[in-house]
């Protein structure tokens, strides 16, 4: 009764008093249409929000809603800005109730301790713990620090006008000055994503691989050293975001890399174009769906991932903005997201704006050959199941050869020590009886040795049996299996050209020489028309090689070197062209440095050799880039490999001697057992002349 009339007079109160404030106060601004209202708010500073949504109901709704957030955001009013997470606060807030499983022990207080006592000590206890935990699980100032590698891994929060609205994670590799970090090491340590910007970009201790960082370096001389600094991902809320708006995400990348914490530490950050950044969540769980095989029909999915390139597109430009310049050497095939880096002195110049950024031209990948369809995708597959039997026949044949040559050499070896021995024994037996010895002791001994004769013999026998069985299994592989495989393969393939089939557009040659099956490649070079074999054996495939490029992508094996050399050449005697250049600008002698130059970076990762030194290299790598050679000169891409080739395979004994690094690499006093080496030399010598 009397509170109930209390209650509602109180409430008829704070009613006129908004509506006073509503009405009269502010001259009619809460009762303009919501878009004029936010036109006008949207200007004032974010120090300022919390007294406007303290005014009146409608200001409160009006900053509170997305729209008005939006709006802040695309005409520029919005107040952008990062906070790095420490490692105490990573902690705190990876576990919000503290350390778990700290409880308190009979000795930590005494028995006749309060409550208010026991509670501050469990309060100290775990407050010790946390510390601990902090300093064992690698917290550091700027994040998580590595103890093998010590990377950190960096969080920082993206706040706009005050508030929490995304968050962004990097990683920092220590590079140092020396040129003595392992950085392939810690790159494949950390992730998959970083592995591969980190071979691709730099070799095994960090130094630069790339010419167009290499050249942006000259400007300011610190790029290739010093910290390493990754993107790893970017996220904010999507009202921030309206019409796919840039401005939140570049002025906050801006202030990221500005933090005064990574001053000093970074000389070059490094960034891959991430759809997920402009992706609403809606898009991305349909994305999910249709990636899963749930749904959509062919122009939802086409849709979807027309979707998807223009969100990658966004934050390559969003970068761009912020003074980031594309990697022109990572640009290879389509459909392939953007790679960018940026330097510090990048970072100077205002942040550009949209407009200026998208008349921006980025390099594009060439556009390459269709994947071959219908009855040349069926020639495609077919070669390439064959290619594969044969290569498992090939390599199998090759594994029981090594083995048998091992198992000869071995039991030879044994064999003849075996035999040496029984023979002494015998000569001693000849001799005759020595007096100190007993009738008997010695028809004993001569019993022994006759008996380690026969065992010796049979011994034998097993082995010449087992080898034996041996020859012929290879032998079964090489007269039997193969050449059935290469009579099957015939038969399907020329049964699917009499169908239509093309052995050009199918890319079978480039097959055959991805796998290196030289019993494939003259029959299908022969149903090939005439006026087309040039083509086939010197134009791309859907992934921009040739079937030169196709050879030697894979690493050698030094046992496999004159299967190598033997399809280059018989590619060349046929007719194919070493000037074509890949999708990545070298050509086939580029091709071949880059694979030998990963085949260093991986060995140089774990500490291997796999079996072979440099010096047993040099002789099969001089034949080869002699006929790999081009005649219209070597690519910068080309030279850029042969650097990095140079630079994993240099001697310190080389160093020591003062030798140029590239005689050791090309050296004229190696042994090199190769016929035609030096024909070829001279005929270089002529035609330069």
């Amino acid at each position: 009764s009397m509170d109930d009339s209390d209650e509602s007079s109180k409430k008829a109160a704070e009613q006129q008093t908004e509506d006073h404030q509503n009405h009269h106060d502010y001259g009619g601004f809460a009762s303009l249409p919501t878009d004029v209202l936010i036109s006008i708010l949207c200007r004032s500073p974010a120090s300022d929000h919390t007294s406007l949504r303290d005014t009146c109901k409608a200001f409160r709704t009006t900053i509170d809603s997305a729209a008005y957030k939006g709006e802040r955001a695309t005409s520029g009013w919005a107040e952008v800005s990062t906070y790095l997470l420490s490692g105490s606060e990573l902690y705190d807030r990876e576990n919000p109730n503290g350390p778990e499983d700290v409880s308190l022990s009979d000795g930590d207080v005494d028995g006749d301790a309060t409550e208010e006592e026991r509670a501050n000590k469990l309060r100290w206890k775990i407050a010790e713990k946390r510390v601990e935990e902090i300093i064992d699980y690698g917290y550091s100032e700027l994040g998580c620090m590595d103890e093998d590698y010590g990377y950190h891994d960096i969080t920082m929060d993206i706040e706009v006008d005050g508030k929490r609205c995304g968050s962004m994670h990097l990683v920092l590799l220590p590079r140092g000055v020396y040129h003595n970090y392992p950085f392939h090491e810690a790159a494949d340590a950390h992730s998959s994503e970083l592995q591969m910007v980190g071979v691709r970009l730099c070799d095994s201790v960090g130094r630069l691989k790339v010419r167009s960082i290499k050249n942006a370096e000259l400007i300011s001389g610190e790029a290739g050293k010093g910290g390493f600094l990754h993107i790893k991902t970017v996220r904010i809320n999507e009202a921030y975001q309206p019409m796919d708006c840039t401005n939140i995400v570049s002025e906050a990348v801006r202030s990221a890399l500005s933090e005064p914490k990574l001053d000093g530490k970074w000389t070059l950050v490094t960034a891959i174009s991430d759809y997920q950044v402009y992706m609403t969540k809606k898009e991305m769980e349909f994305k999910c769906k249709i990636r899963y095989g749930e749904g959509g029909n062919a122009e939802e999915k086409e849709r979807a991932d027309k979707r998807f390139w223009e969100c990658a597109l966004l934050d390559t430009l969003t970068l761009l903005r912020i003074g980031f310049k594309q990697i022109p050497e990572t640009v290879s095939q389509k459909q392939n997201p953007y790679w960018l880096f940026a330097l510090p002195c990048f970072l100077k110049d205002p942040i550009k704006s949209f407009e200026e950024v998208d008349q921006t031209p980025l390099i594009e990948p060439p556009d390459l050959p269709p994947d071959p369809i219908g009855v040349d995708g069926e020639i495609l597959q077919a070669t390439s199941d064959y290619c594969i039997a044969m290569r498992q026949i090939l390599d199998m044949v090759r594994t029981m050869k090594l083995d048998l040559d091992k198992t000869e050499q071995n039991s030879s070896s044994d064999l003849a020590e075996m035999e040496r021995q029984f023979a002494e024994a015998r000569t001693s037996i000849e001799e005759g009886k020595p007096d100190t010895l007993s009738d008997e002791r010695w028809e004993e001994i001569v019993a022994q040795v006759e008996r380690g004769e026969e065992m010796l013999r049979a011994h034998r026998a097993t082995i010449d049996e087992m080898v034996q069985s041996q020859r012929d299994k290879i032998r079964n592989k090489i007269d039997v299996a193969m050449p059935h495989a290469v009579e099957e393969f015939q038969k399907v393939v020329t049964a699917l050209v009499r169908k239509g089939g093309s052995i050009r557009k199918s890319y079978a040659i480039h097959c055959c020489s991805r796998f290196r099956i030289t019993q494939h490649i003259d029959f299908l070079i022969d149903l090939v028309p005439p006026e087309e074999r040039a083509q086939a054996l010197s134009s791309w495939d859907a992934c921009g090689l040739t079937p030169l490029h196709c050879v030697v992508i894979d690493t050698p094996v030094l046992c496999d070197r004159d299967e190598y050399l033997e399809f280059v050449e018989r590619l060349l005697g046929l007719g194919a062209d070493t000037n074509v250049k890949s999708t990545k600008g070298v050509t086939p002698i580029g091709q071949y440095r880059l694979t030998i130059s990963e085949k260093f970076d991986y060995n140089n990762i774990f500490g291997m050799q796999i079996g072979d030194e440099p010096a047993e290299w040099r002789p099969f790598h001089r034949k080869m880039e002699g006929l790999l050679r081009s005649y219209r000169g070597e690519t910068d891409a080309d030279v850029e490999a042969k650097c990095a080739v140079l630079d994993n395979d240099v001697d310190p004994n080389v160093m020591e001697q003062g030798r140029d690094v590239e005689d050791a690499w090309m050296d004229d006093n190696e042994d090199v057992d190769m016929e035609g080496d030096e024909e070829s030399d001279n005929e270089d010598d002529e035609e330069e002349e």
